[in-house]
């Protein structure tokens, strides 16, 4: 327990001098690293309406970079329901909705070939 109070001690000690050691230099963040987040958050850019969903869910994946995207629809506590999407075009997707029971829901979006899954919530009135 004693060698675990000696490591924290020392660690905490090498982070405070490795922030003193900083310039304000260090923490100015350039034009090129501001644009490039900018275009990651600008890609992908999810829109899931109506919320909440009586009929239909519409997913709208705008400026997207998915390949071949996929969608799952949870519970909220977590069962996989099945689904079959409507790919309307254009980055849209359409999910019947009509005969689940009003409550919470995820709908999961992924493309194994790029990587990326997100999971959004939405309501079923």
């Amino acid at each position: 327990m004693k060698n675990n109070k000696w490591i924290i001690l020392a660690f905490f000690l090498i982070s405070s001098l490795t922030v003193l050691g900083q310039s304000e230099d260090d923490n100015i963040v350039s034009a090129e690293n501001v644009v490039f987040a900018e275009t990651i958050e600008a890609s992908n850019k999810l829109e899931l309406y109506p919320n909440p969903a009586v009929d239909y869910l519409i997913i709208q994946i705008n400026n997207s970079t998915l390949v071949d995207a996929e969608f799952e629809l949870h519970s909220i506590i977590g069962n996989e329901i099945a689904i079959q999407t409507e790919d309307l075009g254009g980055g849209r997707y359409r999910i019947p909705v009509k005969n689940l029971s009003t409550g919470y829901y995820f709908v999961v979006i992924k493309d194994e070939s790029s990587r990326y899954k997100k999971a959004r919530k939405f309501l079923k009135n």
